[in-house]
Order: C-alpha cells, then sequence, then structure tokens
C-alpha cells in the first residue's frame, strides 16, 4: 500500500514534479503555513515574496521552517464511504530559512524558481529584484510518503 520514502532521488522526484509548496512557520505558539511556489536546488528550497508582510515578520523572529508538498494526488471513492481513499507521493521535511540580501544570491534564487516552472531565467529586471524578497531554506532534514491504495 505504500509507506515512507527514504530514497533521496525518489524524494527529490517528487519535489521536482511538485507544483506547490507549503510552507509551515512559528508566530509565537501559533502555526502559520502558506502555499508557495517554489524552486529547488542543492538540498534548498527557494520562495519569492514581497518585502512586507506576515511571513517576514515571523521569518525575522524565528528562522525554522516546516515544509510540505505532495504529486500524484488521486482520490478513490469506494460504496462504503469508510472505504474512501487516497493516493499520492509526498515529501514534508524542516529547514532553516536565511533571506537572501546580496542581489546576484537574489538572482540565483529566482532562477531556480523560473527554472522549476520552464521559465526563462536571468532576464530581471533590477528594480524589480530589489522591491522583492527570496528566501532560502537549508533543509536540515525531510522524508517522503507514499500511498499506492
Amino acid at each position: 500500500m505504500g509507506g515512507v520514502i527514504v530514497d533521496q532521488k525518489m524524494i527529490e522526484s517528487i519535489i521536482l514534479k511538485a507544483k506547490v509548496c507549503r510552507l509551515g512557520l512559528v508566530d509565537g505558539n501559533r502555526p502559520y503555513i502558506i502555499p508557495m511556489s517554489f524552486g529547488y536546488r542543492e538540498n534548498a528550497l527557494y520562495f519569492h515574496t514581497g518585502k512586507k508582510g506576515k511571513k517576514i515578520e515571523i521569518l525575522q523572529k524565528n528562522n525554522r521552517v516546516c515544509f510540505e508538498m505532495e504529486v500524484d494526488l488521486e482520490i478513490i471513492p469506494a460504496d462504503n464511504p469508510c472505504k474512501w481513499n487516497m493516493r499520492y507521493r509526498s515529501v514534508v521535511g524542516y529547514g532553516q530559512a536565511l533571506i537572501l540580501e546580496d542581489p546576484d544570491e537574489k538572482i540565483i534564487g529566482l532562477d531556480v524558481i523560473v527554472g522549476h516552472y520552464g521559465g526563462s531565467q536571468g532576464a530581471y529586471d533590477e528594480k524589480r529584484v530589489n522591491g522583492l524578497t527570496v528566501i532560502k531554506v537549508a533543509i536540515d532534514s525531510m522524508t517522503g510518503k507514499e500511498s499506492k491504495a
């Protein structure tokens, strides 16, 4: 029926196929989760956002994060409601977020994000780059899970 995925290549294949990453933060004693576009390279996730907002405020106080993404999601109905099931492959991990300040590092992060979605890299307006925040999450650990139902 599936189970835990520990093979790094399989975990990375899920990350590379995923379209959305849910980033989990801790705001004092309250969890905060937000779906974001992202990119992955060399055991790090990259995200972009505005210069201000709740995510930035939280990360400035606590840079520890959790993340989740899934692919191949399929609901499997059954006659008996208690026997409905779901197929999926997912990744959950933990890491430390760093707000990138250096313009060259921000462009690298943007290239990773744009590349994840198949876009053209490298043609960024300097004013726009300076007007946004790029977050790099250095991954401490991650595991995968699958249900073949």
